[in-house]
């Protein structure tokens, strides 16, 4: 099975329980009948300094979130105030569309508010077809590192996620075979051509007592170790440290689908680490060069 089709089947067997909100979505998918068209639920958006949102779906080509809104969203004027105010951040934070469905209306008019979007999204795509910018959802392609070896350049807008750490070596020209050791893997590999960089693949999952969390924003990575003297001496170890990392994370997303993130290149944060908190490393960069040029 391609990644592209588990991926759809995934997403829409998530929002089966919900009766309304799948049919309004699966009607819009399959009006816009088009596959190259990019589609992403539970999009993380950032509020403000201690609120953050997950919209519904999010169409990343087009800068365009979308909200099925059922009838108890209308429950009340405070309800009814609550999501324009959140409605109104997250379009200020972003700079992108929020596009919210009302389901307490009659049938005929939840497919004109769908329409609406479907004609939206596709002068949007026709738009960016005209004057070439359009990039095709292709995420078969997309795993496979050669694309990205090409392309030379990469950025967390590119939303890349690759299915395991010998495709993160490829990339890199970095030697898989180093990641061995014995039964057990290295958390991390010197870049092959700088080794002040080193190409980490954190998870959230904890590793042979290494425990590593990744803030909501993704801003910044704390590493940490269960045993408190391997942790304390690891911080030791990497104190004031000239080390940057490109990092990605290891995670499994809402659909179930495991993958390698791209987060960025993170460095030392010497603020913010200590013995007792353990190592942690802020992000410095979003976009870079696989080769390490204009970095």
């Amino acid at each position: 099975m391609s990644y592209k089709v588990e991926f759809i089947t995934r997403l829409f067997q998530k929002t089966s329980s919900k009766a309304i909100e799948h049919y309004c979505l699966t009607r819009l998918w399959h009006k816009l009948d088009n596959d190259e068209i990019k589609i992403v639920p539970q999009q993380y958006v950032n509020r403000h300094s201690d609120k953050y949102a997950l919209t519904d779906v999010y169409f990343p080509q087009f800068n365009i979130h979308v909200e099925v809104n059922e009838p108890a969203h209308y429950s009340s004027a405070e309800r009814i105030e609550s999501d324009a105010v959140r409605k109104k951040e997250i379009e200020s934070n972003t700079g992108h569309k929020l596009y919210v469905i009302d389901c307490q209306k009659e049938l005929k008019e939840i497919h004109n508010q769908i329409d609406n979007i479907v004609s939206i999204i596709t002068r949007a795509l026709e738009a960016q077809q005209k004057n070439g910018t359009f990039k095709p959802w292709q995420p078969d392609a997309e795993r496979d590192p050669e694309f990205w070896k090409l392309k030379q350049t990469i950025s967390t807008t590119d939303e890349i996620s690759l299915p395991n750490i010998e495709a993160i070596c490829t990339l890199f020209d970095a030697e898989f075979n180093k990641t061995k050791r014995g039964f057990l893997r290295l958390g991390g590999l010197p870049h092959p051509k700088n080794h002040e960089y080193l190409l980490w693949w954190p998870s959230d999952k904890a590793r042979q007592g290494w425990q590593n969390q990744i803030s909501t924003d993704e801003e910044e990575i704390t590493e940490t170790h269960a045993d408190a003297t391997k942790k304390a001496h690891h911080y030791k170890a990497h104190l004031n440290t000239g080390q940057k990392r490109i990092v990605f994370f290891h995670h499994k997303d809402v659909l179930g689908l495991t993958s390698y993130k791209f987060k960025g290149v993170y460095a030392y944060d010497s603020q913010k680490s200590n013995a007792n908190v353990g190592t942690v490393w802020k992000r410095i960069c979003k976009t870079m060069n696989v080769n390490l040029t204009g970095i």
